[in-house]
């Protein structure tokens, strides 16, 4: 069969009334036609499920349409000699590096390309060395990549596809798990790629409006088709539309239209509540600990603090801190070199400090979300685990009908997410400790998950989230507690961290920390409600 060159086709990416349906029936993409340009910046967004991983990997032939036709680059990835050419044109990131990491240590990673591709070997090594300057991973160029935190592994991911040039670059969610320098070394990466390649044409499917509000047009997904498509302040204008499309509307477009504020009437509910009067406590004393031996290696020397139920805390600090490394070991999955683990007025048996890790299908190992679900609820001999089961269903705003019987593999990202909530508070823990808990979740999941950590406040329940989203951290954090260098500092208020600490290299602005300064050069409020009051 000739192939056609791409050359001869006015758009990069084109798709014309295209299905795709799973094996198990599930219509993921229904009827979708689509134009993209060479050189066009788009950004994808939509909830949980709507079809955007699906579409992505339509674009660079790993699934290839149920029905209709898909050209990309003038190339149809249906046909196999033209999908094996149209790799090299298509470069993407997936929203978990880990489903991408092939190699076993760093530098062979970025070079795995450009080996598959034949580079001379000079240029390769010039390449790979300019790839781990611009990522920050010279110094793990001979790590193993299994060792690596999230956001180090994201990196990776990105300096692995970058390295190749694509013509054509598909982010799903690259930024889920990067700090905040990370996300500036990926836009730097980007900008830089732009800079070279002018006709780059870039993909980026996002749940920030922050970032889809840089690009040429907004593409909704919902419900497997296209929404509606229109410049991002033609979108974010139209509150109604971006209601039904279930996307955040950026404060600044909520405060110049008039529209409410969603959390307005619970805004600072965490904080004004109250202290829930409990006494359990989780503490650690003298901890040391490093994965590699000697004292020189430790992660934590000396490490000492505590928190108590019926509290909130936020965890921040850089990539590859040890933030997830900290949590392990005050849920007894890790072991400290010295020091002790400690737990006060509960009894540290299975489940009563309970983890939602950053990759969430890291947890699922039965056939069915509801299996998942039950399967804590049945190990603590509760009286009717079903009924934990349909309450956990509620908390983290999974319809039971739909997901009970859905393989836990077969969900979205952000979907596996609210599952992983809900198979750990099954368990009826004493504390609950998220990390990185709003990776993924579309704008009503993150709305839930806010809701979700207000009820188990009032339960009485501790709860730690470590987070890189600086909104988060200001909208739902008591206590913050930075770990940097080794060290623990500890900031008891949120006025105290957001007014004098300086976190702006592993955390983003929150957007009311952002617009305040931009507006009126300095930080009167920290909550939305306290902006509304001032506004009006």
């Amino acid at each position: 069969m000739e192939l056609i060159s791409h050359r001869r086709f006015l758009f990069m990416i084109n798709f014309k009334n295209v299905t795709y349906q799973f094996p198990d029936g599930f219509r993921a993409l229904n009827n979708i036609n689509l134009n993209i340009s060479k050189g066009e910046k788009v950004a994808v967004v939509g909830a949980n499920g709507s079809g955007k991983t699906t579409f992505a990997l339509h674009i660079n032939g790993i699934l290839r349409a149920y029905s209709g036709d898909v050209l990309v680059s003038g190339f149809n990835p249906s046909v196999e000699a033209e999908n094996r050419l149209l790799k090299p044109e298509v470069g993407m990131v997936f929203q978990n590096p880990d489903n991408q990491l092939i190699t076993m240590t760093v530098e062979r990673e970025i070079a795995f390309s450009l080996e598959n591709q034949n580079v001379d070997y000079q240029e390769m090594r010039t390449r790979v060395e300019n790839m781990l300057e611009l990522f920050a991973l010279k110094k793990y160029r001979n790590k193993l990549t299994s060792e690596l935190s999230g956001g180090e592994k994201q990196r990776l991911a990105l300096a692995s596809v970058l390295i190749t040039e694509p013509s054509i670059l598909v982010l799903d969610e690259p930024d889920s798990h990067l700090d905040q320098t990370g996300l500036n070394i990926l836009n730097e990466a980007i900008d830089d790629l732009l800079s070279r390649q002018k006709e780059l044409t870039l993909v980026r499917i996002t749940q920030y409006s922050a970032v889809a509000e840089k690009c040429d047009r907004l593409i909704i997904f919902k419900d497997g088709a296209i929404f509606r498509e229109g410049k991002p302040d033609e979108i974010f204008s139209d509150n109604r539309l971006c209601q039904s499309a279930n996307i955040e509307v950026p404060l600044k477009y909520r405060i110049e239209g008039g529209f409410d504020f969603p959390w307005r009437d619970k805004d600072a509910g965490v904080r004004s509540s109250g202290q829930i009067l409990t006494d359990k406590k989780i503490k650690l004393t003298n901890i040391e600990f490093g994965y590699e031996k000697g004292a020189e290696n430790n992660l934590f020397n000396n490490l000492n603090f505590e928190i108590e139920s019926g509290k909130i805390y936020g965890l921040v600090g850089p990539t590859g801190s040890g933030k997830s490394t900290l949590i392990q070991l005050m849920a007894g999955l890790l072991k400290p070199n010295a020091g002790e683990v400690s737990f006060d007025n509960f009894e540290s048996k299975p489940g009563a400090v309970v983890i939602s890790f950053q990759q969430a299908e890291r947890q699922f190992f039965l056939n069915s979300v509801n299996g998942e679900i039950v399967f804590g609820a049945e190990n603590i001999n509760s009286p009717d685990p079903q009924k934990i089961a349909d309450d956990c269903y509620r908390l983290v705003g999974l319809d039971k009908d739909i997901f009970a019987e859905r393989d836990p593999f077969s969900l979205s990202g952000g979907e596996k997410r609210r599952l992983s909530f809900a198979a750990i508070l099954s368990l009826n823990p004493s504390f609950v400790l998220f990390d990185e808990p709003t990776c993924g979740l579309d704008y009503s999941g993150y709305e839930l998950f806010k809701k979700l950590v207000v009820e188990l406040k009032s339960q009485g329940k501790g709860i730690l989230i470590i987070s890189h989203q600086g909104d988060t951290i200001l909208e739902l954090a008591e206590e913050v507690l930075v770990l940097y260098n080794c060290r623990l500092d500890k900031y008891e208020s949120i006025d105290s961290f957001f007014g004098s600490a300086d976190y702006e290299n592993f955390l983003s602005i929150p957007e009311l920390i952002s617009y305040q300064k931009t507006n009126f050069g300095r930080i009167d409020c920290f909550s939305e409600n306290q902006l509304y009051e001032k506004l009006e």
